[in-house]
């Protein structure tokens, strides 16, 4: 460990040290394979002990709600994770939405997990050199991009989606204070997607649904607030 490289230095040797993270995980629900959390935080772990830094993360819960499945109620939950980088000396901080989706009690778990484990991958860069559409599912479809299960291929994003995406993306950011491309790809990162322009019409969507809503929060918030 060379303690006179700065925090930079050290993360930028750490995503060196990372590499590629190969699938290890499968959804037979939808069936493909994923990156696991676990695999992602092993080769983080690994990586930022080497180098002598720390990632302190903390979650705020943004909206929660429950909505009829297939079989059963599912219990949605979003959250704002907040992630601090600190080699005991300086610190960076940065931030990565998350929602999760169970019919029991591992809702909460599994949106701080997607925040985290997105977080990670956007900070180093993680890739299995193929394209990850990721999930973690048990009963209906959650909003990361997968497969369709028929033949029909879904229709694209329209212009109207699109305009509707950048005036919330632009609102969000003001709110939160974040430089909007940041909120931009925190929030297609959670639809496996670098672009608005890859999205289909449905899960645009339920992009727009996501964002809207804990944009209502985050209003509420600063009312509360004043």
């Amino acid at each position: 460990m060379d303690e006179s490289k700065n925090i930079v230095e050290k993360l930028n040797e750490a995503a060196k040290n990372i590499g590629a993270v190969k699938k290890d995980g499968n959804n037979s629900f939808q069936k493909y394979r994923f990156q696991s959390e676990t695999a992602i935080k092993s080769a983080v772990e690994a990586a930022i002990e080497t180098v002598g830094i720390r990632i302190i993360p903390d979650y705020e819960v943004i909206n929660q709600y429950d909505k009829p499945g297939k079989n059963n109620l599912n219990h949605y939950v979003d959250v704002m994770g907040t992630f601090t980088i600190t080699d005991g000396v300086d610190q960076l901080k940065g931030t990565m939405p998350g929602s999760g989706q169970d019919t029991g009690e591992k809702a909460m778990a599994k949106a701080c997990t997607s925040a985290q484990k997105y977080f990670y991958k956007q900070l180093f860069n993680i890739t299995d050199k193929e394209e990850d559409p990721d999930a973690d599912n048990s009963d209906t479809t959650f909003v990361k991009q997968s497969k369709p299960r028929t033949q029909s291929t879904p229709a694209p994003i329209n212009a109207n989606q699109k305009a509707s995406l950048d005036e919330l993306f632009d609102s969000m950011a003001q709110i939160t204070s974040k430089p909007i491309i940041e909120v931009k790809q925190g929030y297609l990162s959670l639809v496996g997607a670098d672009s608005v322009d890859v999205l289909n019409n449905h899960v645009a969507n339920k992009l727009i649904e996501i964002v809207s809503s804990q944009l209502i929060k985050q209003q509420d918030k600063v009312k509360q607030e004043a």
